[in-house]
C-alpha cells in the first residue's frame, strides 16, 4: 500500500448532519495525493451511514466502541494517519478546493515549518458568510515565538479548520492533551510553536461553522473553558520554563487576558439567557483576576444575569453617552 502525502483526518460526533459536506470539499481537491479517515466517535445518529456512501479505497471509516471525547478522537486521528502531512478537520467544517495542494507545496519547500494555517471564513448552519478570521494580509513564515506569543496573549488565533502539521512533528511533540476540553487543539498549537517555524496563507481557505451544537458552543455554555484556560497556562507555562524560561515574563500578562476571555464568554451567556453560565464564568474570572472586582463591567453584567442582558446594553450606552458629553 503506497503512503500518500496527505491524510485528511475527520473526527465525528453526531455530525451526521454536515459530513457528507465536509467529506466532498476534500473529495474535490485540486491535490489528489491524499487519503480520508474519518474517526466515529461512537456517534448515534446517521454517521455511519453517510460515511458508508463514501467508503473507498481512499476513504476509510473507524468507529470507536464508546465515546471518548475530542483529545482521544483526535490522538486516534493521528495514529491512524499514513500521510507524511496531517489534516484533523471538523466534520462539520470544510475546506476550499485548493487548500491541499497550497498548504503541501509550503512544507514541501520548507522543512523547518512544523505547520501551515489560513485565513478562515466561518459561516452559520446553513453556510452562509459570517465573519473573516485573518491574522496577516499576506504569506508568510515566522519563528515559532511570533505565533507563541499571540497565541499566549491573544487567545486561539489558530483556527483548527485550516491547518497542516508534520506528522513527524505529532510525534515529536506528543499527544493532544486529555487534562482538558476547553484548548485542546491551542494546547497543541502552543506546544509546536515552540520548537518550529509556523506558516501563514493569507487567502481564505477553509470554512468554519458556527451553530449551537457544536463542540464549542456546548463547553461555552458549561462555563468549563476558564478552568481549561487556567490549566493549559499553568501547563504551557512548565514547559515554557524548561525550554524557554526568558519567556516566562508573559505569564502576567497571559493571565489577565485569560481572566478577560472568560469574562467576553460570561457575557456571551448572559446574552443567550444562559444566566447560570454566565454567573459562572463571571465567578471564575474573578478567581483568576481578583482585581476584576473593581471594575464596573463584572457588577453590572453581573446584575444583568438577573434583570437580562437588555438592562446591561442600556448601561453601556449610558456610560458610552456619559463619556462622550463630559469627557469627550
Amino acid at each position: 500500500m503506497t503512503t500518500p502525502t496527505v491524510s485528511v483526518c475527520i473526527p465525528a460526533y453526531n455530525g451526521g448532519r454536515y459530513l457528507g459536506a465536509t467529506i466532498e470539499s476534500v473529495l474535490g481537491q485540486d491535490f489528489r495525493d491524499y487519503e480520508v479517515v474519518v474517526c466515529d466517535d461512537a456517534s448515534t445518529d446517521d454517521t455511519p451511514a453517510v460515511c458508508e456512501r463514501y467508503r473507498s479505497a481512499q476513504v476509510r471509516y473507524l468507529r470507536f466502541a464508546e465515546r471518548g471525547g475530542a483529545s482521544r478522537a483526535w490522538n486516534g486521528c493521528v495514529e491512524q494517519a499514513r500521510g507524511t502531512y496531517v489534516v484533523l478537520l471538523h466534520a462539520d467544517d470544510m475546506l476550499d478546493r485548493t487548500f491541499l495542494r497550497r498548504a503541501v507545496t509550503v512544507l514541501d519547500a520548507h522543512r523547518e515549518v512544523g505547520f501551515v494555517h489560513c485565513t478562515v471564513q466561518h459561516i452559520d448552519e446553513e453556510g452562509s458568510q459570517l465573519q473573516l478570521q485573518r491574522l496577516y494580509e499576506e504569506d508568510r513564515i515566522d519563528t515559532g515565538e511570533v505565533l507563541l506569543r499571540r497565541l499566549l496573549l491573544e487567545g486561539c488565533v489558530v483556527n483548527p479548520a485550516g491547518v497542516m502539521v508534520r506528522r513527524s512533528v505529532y510525534g515529536s511533540v506528543g499527544p493532544f492533551t486529555d487534562k482538558i476540553v476547553w484548548g485542546v487543539d491551542w494546547h497543541m498549537w502552543l506546544r509546536i510553536a515552540l520548537q518550529s517555524q509556523v506558516a501563514y496563507l493569507a487567502e481564505p481557505l477553509a470554512f468554519y461553522r458556527q451553530h449551537a451544537t457544536s463542540d464549542t458552543a456546548g463547553v461555552m455554555a458549561s462555563a468549563r473553558n476558564g478552568s481549561d484556560e487556567v490549566l493549559l497556562m499553568a501547563d504551557i507555562f512548565q514547559l515554557i520554563g524548561r525550554v524557554r524560561p526568558e519567556l516566562l515574563q508573559l505569564r502576567r500578562s497571559a493571565m489577565r487576558q485569560v481572566a478577560h476571555r472568560t469574562w467576553c464568554f460570561a457575557e456571551q451567556m448572559c446574552q443567550r439567557r444562559l444566566m447560570r453560565a454566565s454567573r459562572r464564568g463571571l465567578r471564575r474570572s474573578i478567581q483568576i483576576r481578583p482585581w476584576m472586582l473593581l471594575e464596573g463591567r463584572v457588577w453590572a453584567l453581573w446584575a444583568a444575569t438577573y434583570l437580562g442582558y437588555r438592562w446591561f446594553g442600556q448601561m453601556q450606552s449610558w456610560k458610552h453617552r456619559f463619556r462622550v458629553r463630559f469627557v469627550g
